[in-house]
């Protein structure tokens, strides 16, 4: 999970969930205080968004290994990729994550569009700190 610096709200233990971001936590409140009187919902949870990001690079370990038990069986070359180091395995992790984001960006209908939210805070319909 990445933070991006914004905010939304939740109503009533997950029952609404908002799907709009904003700016600032005060914005979030008074959004989420109009949503609670529309959904005749008791309590707001605002909090910072955290958006998910794909971590394609913790996967290049797992691809050598894939790659070089494809070698062997094809070829038997038993030792191929054996020899690659830990910042050559972080370049390849590099690699992959920015492949994926681009493959992402060409495909978007499989961009992640869920989040979670940390540093909450509750409140009342009214706008009201709880405990």
């Amino acid at each position: 999970m990445k933070p991006n610096g914004k905010w939304s709200f939740y109503l009533d233990d997950e029952d609404y969930v908002c799907q709009d971001w904003f700016d600032d936590e005060n914005d979030a409140l008074i959004a989420g205080m109009e949503k609670a009187k529309r959904q005749d919902a008791h309590t707001i949870m605002v909090g910072k968004v955290n958006t998910f990001r794909p971590a394609a690079g913790d996967y290049a370990g797992d691809l050598l290994e894939y790659l070089q038990d494809a070698a062997c069986e094809e070829c038997g070359a038993e030792d191929w990729l054996d020899d690659v180091t830990h910042a050559d395995l972080r370049d390849l992790g590099v690699f992959l994550d920015d492949a994926f984001m681009v493959w992402l960006d060409k495909h978007p209908e499989y961009k992640p569009l869920f989040y979670t939210l940390t540093d909450l805070q509750l409140f009342d319909k009214e706008g009201a700190p709880l405990d």
